[in-house]
């Protein structure tokens, strides 16, 4: 991957915490699914979609499916990069792609993917239904990455 696809990316970068380590001293698999959340608002945010307006207006993209792929151990106090790109982009569904990069080791933590599905709040009280995105999608279509080429990819240079 060239470094200009990286500019299509959101990078999340923080401190392994001990809250989030388990009894042998290494991160707890559920954290994936924080890291990736963090991740994916900043990318939107990013970007120009302001989630937390969109959920004022009772427009959502629920989560439809999560993979989460672990590659190696992460402990306490390991530096990580969690990293957002935009996989495929439908009128009611996007995949986000993720990859979690351990600087302190030098290698790829974790990686997976979120389908996230576009549904609306129709009626007060009721479970939102299957609706459509509501941001522009043009500005989105150049920014889509292929999975196969992020997962593959060395990550930028440290800062």
């Amino acid at each position: 991957m060239n470094s200009s696809l990286w500019q299509h990316t959101a990078c999340v970068k923080r401190r392994v915490t001990f809250s989030e380590t388990d009894a042998v001293g290494y991160v707890h698999h559920a954290n994936a699914a924080l890291w990736f959340e963090q991740s994916r608002e900043l990318y939107f945010n990013q970007f120009g979609v302001n989630v937390a307006e969109y959920a004022r207006k009772g427009w959502y993209l629920a989560l439809r499916e999560l993979r989460v792929h672990y590659d190696s151990f992460v402990g306490y106090d390991d530096l990580l990069e969690v990293r957002c790109a935009l996989t495929m982009l439908g009128r009611v569904a996007v995949d986000l792609s993720y990859r979690v990069d351990n600087r302190t080791t030098g290698r790829l933590a974790l990686h997976g993917l979120t389908n996230m599905v576009a549904v609306e709040r129709k009626v007060e009280g009721q479970p939102p239904v299957l609706g459509r995105l509501r941001f522009a999608r043009e500005p989105f279509v150049p920014r889509v990455i292929s999975a196969e080429a992020f997962f593959a990819a060395e990550p930028p240079p440290a800062p």
